[in-house]
């Protein structure tokens, strides 16, 4: 293993964060893919409507759960850096370029791309030296993500 990261996001102060009049949070953080994919699951789950109270919450809760991986994601590249100083500040990430997939079975894993992926490879190496791991879950108020990168098979 070369770095690990945990996140942990109590939702209820995220929906209010990302709630709040002119919040452009997830704009700002989301790729138009995770917004989209994010928006379904929230009607699908919810059954509420676009607008409505619930259908807005579900969207808090599975865009807390993708905020989550994307924390849990730089800990563990900054865990794997441990002496060395970071490549990129956090305050200087681009969130968007760090972007949470998902296969047809809905496991999740880690998109990067821009000048996250580039310092990435810079820092950890060529990326066929290196895999990402990340687990999302969701309990009561809370969404948790662990990330683990570790070195690739041979």
């Amino acid at each position: 293993m070369r770095g690990l990261g945990v996140d942990l996001v109590s939702l209820p102060e995220f929906a209010a964060q990302v709630r709040e009049p002119g919040s452009a949070f997830l704009a700002g953080v989301l790729t138009p893919r995770e917004a989209r994919r994010i928006r379904a699951r929230a009607a699908a789950t919810s059954g509420a409507q676009p607008g409505s109270a619930r259908f807005e919450e579900a969207v808090a809760r599975h865009a807390g759960g993708l905020w989550a991986a994307k924390e849990a994601f730089v800990k563990a590249w900054s865990s794997a850096l441990y002496g060395r100083p970071p490549l990129i500040g956090t305050d200087d990430v681009d969130w968007r370029e760090i972007e949470v997939v998902h296969d047809e079975w809905d496991r999740p894993a880690i998109a990067l791309h821009g000048r996250v992926w580039a310092a990435c490879e810079e820092s950890l190496g060529a990326a066929s030296t290196w895999r990402v791991f990340v687990s999302i879950s969701h309990d009561g108020p809370s969404a948790i993500a662990q990330v683990i990168i570790s070195h690739a098979p041979a």
